[in-house]
């Protein structure tokens, strides 16, 4: 195997996912949402994309890298069945609410209120269907002073203290950054994932639905380490310490700590095992009182050694090191190949290319990307026949009328 070539996937249904045998209707776009709904299709689940008419996920039009198809549509939404109708029309909302009652799941990523308005809210699709479980997933969350206000993963970031903690907190103190990631939303997507299978879980046993409500703003806020933690006990702000150290050649993180094996392997490392007498070094106490002088001389001899040096010596000695890598480095490292996270997918527009696939192993059940991202209104016809039992003239006069949208992008 070369490190060009990922070792091949699994036949995708060659075992059944998790949750095979689960409907779930998808009201969302960009990300959190369609994270989730991905997420649950990666376990087997069959996952209905309803798209906003007429132009579709708004995630199609982000393109920042000039290709015909967005990378963040690619993403988001393997493996999902594409439908594209005009929920403002009565046929257009007939068809969601005839599939919300034939589903276990639906996922809405409106602002709260709008899915209520439309005739697919919460109350009106449970009265549908008493079993469905219902999560509605918005920046602020459905209560609280800040309900109506839009939310995106920047105003998460913002909000809850993240750039704080990366920024005014640092010695000394650095101008804000945002983290080049969307943190919020794939944390809530995440959020959203685990919250629905305790629901499925749930529903098995008392059959009972439920209606799940969950903000980017709540999601990134309960994701810390214990920096807001320690603030709410004593209010100190005392953020995590994750050093990233210059080498000859790049940038390496590595920690004299937590725990004075560590610290005692890194002297051992260095070829300096007489600081382990040094009064200042000689206990996890005074290393701690003392850890920027050890922090120092530990820089100092990263700094004399190219990034695979340092992982070589520091692995062999057992300390926790990792090597910076840059973004095509890292899609292509041998523990991602390895770990078959990227897969190959045969893209209706893109041609072969590779997605990042699932992160969980099952031993019994099949996880990972199913298929391509639909182009828009892929599966009208097949969803409203299948599922719904329309026949074909049916499927073409709601064409013919424009409540059905399809567009081969």
């Amino acid at each position: 195997m070369t490190i060009q070539d990922p070792p091949p996937a699994e036949a995708a249904g060659s075992r059944p996912g998790a949750l095979a045998g689960v409907r779930v209707l998808e009201f969302t776009a960009l990300i959190a949402g369609p994270s989730a709904a991905r997420y649950l299709a990666d376990h087997g689940a069959q996952v209905i994309k309803i798209e906003r008419f007429p132009e579709g996920d708004a995630a199609r039009q982000t393109n920042r890298a000039g290709l015909p198809r967005s990378a963040m549509y690619v993403q988001h939404n393997g493996g999902k069945k594409g439908l594209c109708l005009d929920l403002s029309r009565p046929e257009g909302l007939e068809i969601a609410r005839a599939l919300a009652k034939a589903s276990d799941v639906v996922i809405e990523a409106f602002t709260p209120g709008v899915m209520s308005r439309l005739g697919l809210g919460a109350d009106e699709l449970r009265a549908l269907n008493p079993r469905i479980i219902y999560c509605s997933i918005s920046g602020f969350g459905q209560t609280g002073p800040n309900a109506q206000r839009p939310g995106y993963a920047h105003v998460a970031h913002s909000m809850t203290g993240w750039l704080a903690i990366q920024a005014l907190y640092r010695d000394p103190p650095v101008a804000a950054f945002g983290p080049g990631v969307a943190i919020a939303d794939v944390v809530t997507g995440i959020t959203a994932y685990g919250a629905i299978c305790a629901a499925l879980y749930k529903r098995e046993r008392t059959g009972r639905g439920e209606r799940i409500d969950l903000a980017l703003f709540d999601s990134l806020f309960a994701a810390n380490d214990d920096t807001l933690q320690r603030c709410l006990i004593d209010g100190v702000v005392n953020p995590g310490y994750h050093p990233v150290h210059k080498t000859l050649d790049g940038f390496v993180t590595a920690n004299i700590g937590p725990d004075f094996r560590a610290w005692q392997n890194i002297c051992k490392a260095m070829g300096r095992t007489e600081l382990l007498q040094d009064p200042r070094f000689a206990t996890l106490a005074a290393v701690n009182e003392h850890r920027q002088e050890a922090t120092a001389i530990f820089a100092q001899w990263l700094a004399g050694l190219t990034s695979e040096e340092v992982d070589r010596i520091l692995t062999e000695h057992h300390v926790v090191v990792g090597v910076m890598k840059s973004v095509p480095e890292a899609v292509r490292q041998p523990q991602v190949l390895a770990r078959q996270m990227i897969t190959p997918v045969e893209d209706p527009i893109l041609g072969p290319i590779e997605v990042i696939n699932s992160a969980a192993k099952f031993s019994d059940a099949s996880v990972q990307v199913r298929g391509p991202a639909p182009t828009l209104g892929q599966h009208n016809a097949e969803v409203l026949s299948e599922i719904l039992g329309y026949d074909a003239q049916r499927i073409e006069a709601l064409r013919a009328q424009g409540i059905l949208k399809e567009s081969h992008a």
